[in-house]
């Protein structure tokens, strides 16, 4: 004899709504992780090991492009530091790169520069580059817009 007990209960059990993934979250929880993450991480968290330059320049690549995303006090924080990123390139007397230019030069100083054992540089550098490569489009633009996407979506936005 068949029963179907264990098929009505799969079919009944809570699912999975949309791509939330975690439950009801937001792209604020994702911008907050991230900062978390990127700071102890860089701190010298047992859990998240941020060991060279390239993976500090890419938390930090995302985390910027999180904190734009999410809006609100998050994107002020980062534009903020977007926009020390643009006078650092900008305001040097030797010409206007444009945004994405400023973007590229801040994230070619974090992967080229010989950094040694400091990370903070790198992961603030790529924070920059992530928000001025938001704000440039093209194919910085868009990795910063597939992040986003990405983000988006999981969160159920």
């Amino acid at each position: 004899m068949h029963t179907t007990t264990p098929l009505a209960a799969a079919l009944a059990a809570p699912a999975i709504n949309g791509m939330q993934l975690l439950g009801a979250v937001t792209v604020t929880f994702f911008a907050f992780a991230s900062g978390i993450c990127l700071i102890a991480g860089l701190r010298g968290s047992d859990r998240i090991k941020i060991q060279n330059k390239d993976q500090a320049l890419t938390w930090g690549f995302v985390t910027g492009a999180l904190w734009v995303n999410a809006g609100g006090t998050w994107a002020d924080f980062a534009m903020s530091l977007g926009d020390v990123g643009k006078s650092a390139t900008t305001d040097t007397g030797l010409g206007d790169p444009g945004l994405g230019g400023s973007a590229c030069i801040l994230l070619l100083t974090a992967w080229a520069w010989p950094w040694k054992k400091r990370m903070l540089w790198p992961a603030l550098l790529g924070l920059m580059g992530a928000v001025l490569a938001g704000q440039a489009g093209g194919i910085p633009g868009l990795v910063v817009g597939v992040i986003r996407s990405i983000v988006a979506k999981v969160a159920g936005g």
